[in-house]
């Protein structure tokens, strides 16, 4: 299968601070003949015309939908007249989402990849086949290390503070910072900011990081979506302790099965968490079945592989 794949080329780079916008592309690399184009489209059959074959689908990636340049959501002369599918990341819908929906409507986008539990309702608004999407991790980057559990709990990320959260989990990760402040019977790694200058930049560094706690904290974002650490503590066999919101996870993530969850007002935040850093069994039991199912059925080769299925279904119907 050929495949042009559209997106910004910084954003690709694995040296990019989040790596994770390329994965998809080079998953798909190692079974296709991928041709990337980086940048702006104005004419669709323009471009295809300065390559020497001829492609079976397009794909917008995760770095296209997260320019922040109203300019890239116009139409594209041609797009929607093509007669091979085309396949469009949605990524960040918390900014110009309206923008973002509409360019696939205009544009008549075949397949909407969504990794939030919208991707039914905004595959219908703009009359696309829809599929969830994970944004998950690599097993070659987390892993099982044969690490010392130096600490009990850690994390690393945004903090999402003053209210950028709105509902039941605003300010969650700064109030959990507190209890964990509180008590100094914890052995915490923290790293939590909201200025990315003090993010951990080397992604070896952070996976082994992951491999040093006993437990590592996860919780919604935004949009109350599930970002890749969720898929990069489970594949680094660490427990996942993260905050309970049974819409988002869809019978994906389990309480007690594969992770843990608290509640979203915390009433219950550090009894779990003494529960499980004092009975090591089933505090690895449970991380070791989170383990096999990311490493058997959620992994960045399995999302380009479930996006070339849902390819080759469109491609039947056109």
């Amino acid at each position: 299968m050929n495949i042009l794949y559209v997106d910004q080329a910084n954003r690709l780079a694995e040296s990019y601070m989040y790596p994770y916008y390329g994965a998809v592309y080079r998953e798909l690399k190692m079974m296709e003949d991928v041709y990337f184009f980086g940048g702006g489209v104005g004419d669709i059959n323009s471009l295809l015309s300065k390559y020497e074959v001829s492609f079976d689908c397009i794909v917008f990636g995760l770095g296209y939908f997260a320019q922040g340049n109203p300019g890239a959501w116009q139409k594209i002369n041609g797009l929607a007249e093509l007669e091979i599918p085309t396949v469009a990341f949605l990524h960040k819908p918390q900014s110009m989402l309206e923008e973002k929906l509409n360019f696939c409507k205009i544009n008549k986008i075949n397949i909407l990849a969504d990794p939030h539990c919208t991707h039914e309702e905004f595959g219908h608004r703009v009359g696309a086949r829809s599929f969830r999407s994970w944004f998950t991790a690599s097993p070659e980057v987390f892993y099982p290390r044969e690490a010392e559990k130096k600490y009990d709990i850690g994390f690393s990320g945004a903090l999402h503070g003053s209210g950028k959260i709105e509902g039941p989990t605003r300010d969650l990760r700064t109030r959990i910072q507190a209890i964990l402040e509180s008590n100094n019977s914890y052995n915490t790694f923290w790293n939590g900011s909201d200025s990315v200058a003090t993010r951990i930049k080397d992604v070896s560094e952070y996976s082994a990081k992951i491999n040093e706690c006993k437990v590592w904290l996860s919780t919604t974002g935004p949009m109350l979506d599930i970002g890749p650490r969720y898929f990069e503590v489970l594949l680094s066999k660490t427990l996942l302790f993260c905050n309970n919101m049974p819409l988002q996870y869809g019978g994906t993530f389990v309480d007690g099965e594969n992770c843990v969850m608290f509640e979203n007002d915390l009433s219950n935040f550090e009894d779990k968490l003494k529960y499980y850093l004092h009975n090591d069994n089933e505090r690895e039991t449970i991380a070791e079945r989170g383990y096999n199912m990311v490493k058997d059925k959620y992994t960045w080769k399995h999302m380009a592989i479930q996006m070339l299925d849902e390819v080759k279904k469109v491609g039947k119907t056109k």
